[in-house]
């Protein structure tokens, strides 16, 4: 498995602005030099998406129907504009009120230094991007239109890079207006965070939320065939090390934790949703609450997910999986849990339900085992299993910063959360992915440095 390039098909279109005054000639050079410079971005492979050269743009209505094409086509994520020569600015107002897609501005020009011994009114009438591109900054100015800048010699691999790191945000930009989220569930009770506005979201950043019960997630894990979930613990197999146990004796409850990974997954797939977010206090009649399969949202598909109905991350995960693809490290929820404020030694543990993603992490292999959470026990949650063994709920109560313990690490943790004592019965646990990388034997969970 492995996420779909999200830059697969994706344009961003370049626009040149001139006028007719100096004549075809002119026209042909610059169709030739932007040409020239169009090609050179794209093969310094800074830029994931194709840069795709357009007709000169020398009127009112060419711009219009430039940046009105451009709106229309679901590939186009993007739109550059460099003014060659002088191009009024006022050709380009009707155009630049009906664009849609994000803007850049280039300020360039084809020469890299003026030619001093040889310079005439004809190289000066073609070459005044300089002159042009403060018109066009002008009348964009004046809309009120966000863009962003670049400036420098199209040649300097800086540019490229600014070019690159702007249409990392575009694939972004382009990723929210089309998501759909997939709750599970509400949010969890009695928290102000994870609150939010999904009309807004959707009028302004282009994200569809809704809720989907979870026993609608139940059914699907019904239907899960045996064959796709072997498959799933094969990939495990593959890429973590797996501890022994969940291979043997404990084997039903990795069966549990691949098969409601599936469910998930599928119907994701079937509603073409690229975000997903559950909440423990909401678990219907699932033998558990899903561990291992959120962690992979990010890693494997480049899906956004987080806990606790909290769909407001789950959207941003996905944003940045879409923005990061093809670069080291990966996108994920954490949350600021505690710190240490030794002098020198400064650290903020960072933690939640487990979901984070191992896209993050900095070794190659994270370790899969069931870990004891440590935290309440809601009585009468344990569920019946496959094969006549007990799988475990995960409880109702504020389950993140979990403890868990590992080799090297003392068998109880240096600092515990204080428990509250329920009706008698086994730790609740379940299948998760320990990727722990950097930390001191005392620490536990995830830590990164403030």
């Amino acid at each position: 498995m492995a996420m779909e390039n999200p830059f697969e098909g994706k344009e961003i279109w370049f626009g040149v602005g001139s006028q007719d005054l100096y004549g075809e000639e002119a026209l042909r050079q610059v169709a030739q030099q932007t040409g020239e410079m169009v090609d050179f971005l794209n093969a310094t492979g800074k830029i994931p998406a194709k840069i795709v050269l357009k007709p000169t743009l020398k009127s009112s209505d060419g711009v219009k129907a430039f940046m009105t094409e451009a709106s229309a086509n679901p590939n186009v994520i993007g739109v550059i504009t460099w003014c060659h020569t002088f191009s009024p600015a006022k050709m380009w107002i009707r155009g630049l009120e009906v664009l849609t897609k994000p803007l850049l501005q280039l300020a360039t020009q084809h020469h890299r230094e003026i030619p001093w011994e040889t310079i005439d009114m004809d190289f000066m009438n073609l070459n005044q991007a300089a002159h042009g591109d403060r018109e066009f900054g002008y009348i964009v100015s004046r809309l009120g239109i966000p863009r962003k800048i670049v400036v420098g010699h199209y040649t300097d691999p800086e540019v490229a890079e600014k070019v690159g790191t702007w249409a990392r945000a575009c694939a972004g930009w382009d990723a929210s207006q089309n998501m759909k989220v997939m709750r599970w569930g509400d949010n969890m009770r009695n928290v102000a965070v994870t609150e939010g506005d999904k009309t807004e979201a959707e009028r302004v950043f282009g994200a569809s939320i809704n809720t989907w019960a979870v026993n609608d997630l139940v059914a699907a894990y019904e239907k899960v065939k045996d064959s796709q979930v072997k498959d799933l613990i094969e990939d495990y197999k593959a890429k973590y090390d797996v501890a022994p146990e969940l291979l043997d004796s404990r084997y039903d409850e990795l069966f549990i934790a691949a098969k409601e990974e599936a469910a998930m997954v599928n119907m994701m797939r079937e509603n073409g949703c690229t975000a997903g977010v559950d909440n423990f206090e909401d678990l219907g009649t699932l033998l558990q609450l899903p561990g291992v399969g959120p962690q992979r949202f990010p890693s494997e598909y480049g899906w956004g997910f987080s806990a606790e109905g909290d769909w407001k991350t789950s959207v941003l995960v996905r944003i940045g999986a879409v923005m990061g693809y093809g670069l080291e490290g990966g996108a994920s929820l954490m949350e600021d849990y505690s710190y240490n404020f030794v002098p020198g030694n400064e650290f903020d543990m960072g933690s939640h339900m487990l979901e984070v993603s191992p896209s993050i992490g900095t070794i190659a292999k994270p370790k899969l085992a069931i870990y004891p959470l440590g935290v309440l026990r809601q009585a009468g949650r344990r569920r019946r299993g496959l094969h006549g063994r007990r799988a475990r709920t995960l409880p109702p109560a504020h389950g993140r910063g979990h403890h868990r313990r590992t080799a090297g690490l003392p068998e109880e943790p240096a600092v515990r959360p204080r428990r509250v004592e329920a009706e008698a019965g086994p730790e609740d646990r379940r299948a998760v992915l320990d990727h722990r990388r950097w930390l001191p034997p005392h620490l536990h969970d995830h830590v990164r440095r403030s």
